[in-house]
């Protein structure tokens, strides 16, 4: 894994932690999907296990992720086959930690500006938590992108459009298995192998 795209994993993935949001995948929005979403809000545990894959200009990169998220904080390991070019991230609130081996670790308490100074962009760090699981982040306005059955397709915010391919169930919650983040040059794409809820 290139570093520069080390780095762009780190932000994209780095998350922490209403406004309203359109209907599940197909749903109406009813009084159980309702609260099916605001149980997604209130989430305070989760696992992902799947792959990750970034493409920025004419550059891209793909690899294994692991992401858990606890309380305040997320760990996240990205890592190509048999763990080569792994990067190790942990974010609380306004901090970021980034190992990316062989020494090279990297602690900032402003995250966005450092991910501005070796982006040239910044990637909206708080959003992701609730991108990743199928929610528009609840301090931000946003636009739903609705599909011919006035499911949510995806949404549009903060200069991000988030668009979901798939879904699956865990936990009793409906959760993204396949989505893309586009936002300038950069293109993301998660698939969600298995979600473990806690």
């Amino acid at each position: 894994m290139r570093p520069q795209f080390a780095i762009l994993a780190c932000g994209w993935l780095a998350a922490a932690g209403l406004s309203g949001c359109a209907a599940w995948p197909g749903k109406a929005v009813t009084p159980a999907v309702a609260q099916s979403r605001q149980g997604l809000y209130q989430l305070q545990a989760w696992k992902l296990e799947g792959r990750i894959g970034a493409k920025v200009g004419d550059e891209g990169w793909s690899a294994n992720l692991f992401w858990e998220h606890e309380g305040g904080q997320d760990r996240l390991r990205i890592a190509g086959p048999f763990s080569q070019g792994a990067v190790s991230i942990i974010v609380q609130s306004d901090l970021v930690y980034v190992n990316e081996g062989k020494g090279v670790v990297t602690l900032s308490r402003e995250p966005d500006d450092w991910l501005k100074k070796r982006l040239g962009f910044t990637v909206p760090l708080r959003s992701l938590r609730y991108w990743v699981l199928g929610l528009p982040a609840p301090d931000a306005e946003y636009k739903a992108v609705l599909d011919a059955a006035g499911g949510l397709a995806g949404f549009e915010q903060q200069g991000w459009a988030v668009a979901f391919d798939g879904f699956g169930s865990a936990g009793g919650f409906v959760l993204p298995k396949k989505m893309s983040v586009r936002g300038g040059a950069a293109t993301l794409k998660l698939i969600a192998d298995e979600w473990i809820l806690k």
